[in-house]
């Protein structure tokens, strides 16, 4: 676990320099956790013409079932109502995952829709709520090495307590379908709780 958070900080403070150099309008750090797992985030938002461009890096770690990084692009803009975001893009993932005494490594390049609703842009705009998902899908031509396909479900509640920080409770589902040795398929659903910043 220490090399895997070690490996997180450093690209953390990587991206965290190289969006400070492209003069990001916002940035986004959470950290959360559970019993046995902790998910990080760092992402910048770029105003982009009538969009927003918001890239950035997170990993995972659950245990000893899996390490996965990963790497997200992608281009959004207010829909339909105010509050509501949506988005289109790309998304990468990098690690390993564990099964018993199977292993494999993962390494994919898929798609990715998320969509938000803060709840304080509404007209329920006494309540600095904001409700989030976003789905990733990796099918196998953009799946490489051991994975076969990878899945990843994201839900997300962020409670802003204080102007740039919000208290999150989100869930992950993850499947990830592996070829090496025989075809076998890790799957987990986990809850966390944490602290998101905003600068």
């Amino acid at each position: 676990m220490k090399k895997f958070a070690i490996l997180l900080i450093t690209i953390s403070l990587f991206l965290l320099f190289y969006a400070n150099n492209l003069m990001a309008d916002v940035y986004n750090v959470r950290l959360s956790a559970n019993q046995y797992a902790l998910d990080s985030e760092f992402i910048g938002v770029f105003n982009v013409s009538d969009s927003m461009l918001t890239v950035g890096g997170s990993g995972v770690y659950d245990n000893n079932d899996y390490k996965i990084i990963f790497l997200s692009a992608l281009i959004g803009n207010e829909i339909l109502i105010d509050g509501l975001t949506g988005g289109l893009g790309f998304k990468g993932a990098w690690g390993e995952a564990e099964k018993r005494n199977i292993d494999g490594d993962v390494l994919n390049l898929g798609f990715m829709c998320y969509a938000s609703y803060d709840l304080s842009k509404s007209s329920l705009n006494h309540y600095p709520v904001i409700l989030s998902s976003s789905f990733y899908i990796s099918p196998e031509p953009l799946s490489f090495g051991d994975t076969e396909e990878f899945i990843e479900l994201l839900a997300e509640c962020s409670w802003k307590i204080l102007d740039q920080a919000a208290l999150v409770l989100s869930y992950r589902y993850i499947e990830i379908d592996f070829t090496n040795r025989s075809k076998w398929q890790k799957s987990d659903s986990t809850g966390y709780l944490g602290l998101k910043f905003f600068f």
